[in-house]
This record gives structure tokens, C-alpha cells and sequence, in this order.
């Protein structure tokens, strides 16, 4: 079994499980920068860990053979940056952030695949629709014209904020009602759509 089949087999089984990659290296005494550098580069673990990994995820190594995996065609691995995007009091967005990992979206996605960007929530202000640690899958198109849940740019920080449209303004809402919202024009030079949230990977805790 080749490395890339492994870990998207291992993926495709926490997805399943709904556990992340840090309950997998608690539960195994992995590192998790070790495992995350493993599955960029597409190199295997050891046999002793790759052992640990699959006892973790309840298989035998023959169990594991034949278990399916996902499909190439059905579902999109996308890049999760070092980038966040704030559901609090800002987040800084870097032109040029490394990936931390990949994650699996579902193949309904493909028609916004060239466009589509992963990054991490920080702060409560979306709770309980965002948490913290949540990862969001939009896109780079820009408002759409219709209210949803948007990643954004708002005085050179990062923001994931509900969007409603009004007569001359938009409202920058947070679901968490102990943030007031906002409102800017459209054509303010301190604000810009980046596009809207498509799916979210909730973080599962424990």
C-alpha cells in the first residue's frame, strides 16, 4: 500500500469516526507536526506507528487493505492553511501561509473546485454555527448578491461574519448575539468580500 492510499484511507476513516488528526496523535503518541509533514510529503509512517494507527482507527492490517477509501472522483482534498480567519476581534491574513493539511469535501463542491479555499475559524463570535478550531471551505468569488455566512476582509484583519444586504449598506452580523453588528457600503475602501462560506468541518472535541 502506497503512502497516499494510506492516508487517505486514514483520513476518510476519522471522518467516519468524527475525530481530527490531534485525537489520532494523542490516542498514538504521535507528534502531530511529524504526522502532518508524513501526509504532505506523502511518505508512510513507520511499522510500529503505522500499527498504533490502525489499532487506534479499530482495523487490522487486512482490515485496512479492504477497506475501500474514497474514491478519487467523489470527493475534493483541499489545502488547510496557517491562515484563520477570525469569528472574534480579527484575524491577520498572510499572503503567503503554509498548508497544515488537507481535508475532504464532498464532490457537490466540484463545480466551485478552482475557486474553493480552506481555512480555520478563530474566536466565538459565530458560535454556535462556527467554533473555534471549526474549518470553513469557501470560495474566491466575491458576495453573490444573496445573505449567507462570508469570509471577508474588514481593516486589513480576516473575518467569517453573516452577511444581510439592506437598502445601501451591508450588515456584518455575528450569530453570537454579544457582538453588536455592522454595517459598511459596499464600495468602502476598508472592506472586501472574499467569497462565501460552501461547507464546514466541524472541529469534534474530546
Amino acid at each position: 500500500m502506497d503512502a497516499e492510499i494510506f492516508w487517505e484511507k486514514v483520513n476518510q476513516r476519522l471522518t467516519e469516526l468524527e475525530k481530527t488528526k490531534e485525537w489520532l496523535c494523542d490516542k498514538v503518541g504521535l507528534n502531530y507536526g511529524s504526522l502532518r509533514n508524513r501526509i504532505h510529503l506523502g511518505r508512510m509512517p513507520g511499522f510500529d506507528d503505522a500499527m498504533k494507527i490502525l489499532k487506534a482507527l479499530d482495523f487490522t492490517m487486512e482490515g485496512f487493505e479492504a477497506y475501500p477509501g474514497f474514491a478519487k472522483n467523489d470527493v475534493l482534498n483541499l489545502p488547510v492553511y496557517e491562515q484563520a480567519f477570525s469569528a472574534g476581534k480579527g484575524q491577520y491574513v498572510p499572503d503567503d501561509a503554509e498548508i497544515l493539511e488537507y481535508v475532504a469535501v464532498p464532490k457537490d463542491l466540484k463545480a466551485y473546485s478552482r475557486n474553493l479555499r480552506a481555512a480555520y475559524v478563530r474566536g466565538d463570535s459565530m458560535e454556535p454555527t462556527l467554533s473555534d478550531g471549526d474549518r470553513i471551505i469557501f470560495d474566491d468569488l466575491g458576495y453573490d448578491g444573496l445573505d449567507g455566512i462570508y469570509a471577508i476582509l474588514y481593516n486589513g484583519a480576516g473575518f467569517v461574519k453573516r452577511l444581510q444586504r439592506t437598502k445601501n449598506t451591508l450588515r456584518i452580523i455575528s450569530d453570537n448575539k454579544i457582538y453588536p453588528p455592522m454595517e459598511e457600503s459596499g464600495q468602502s475602501e476598508n472592506f472586501m468580500v472574499i467569497g462565501k462560506v460552501r461547507y464546514v468541518v466541524h472541529k469534534i472535541q474530546g
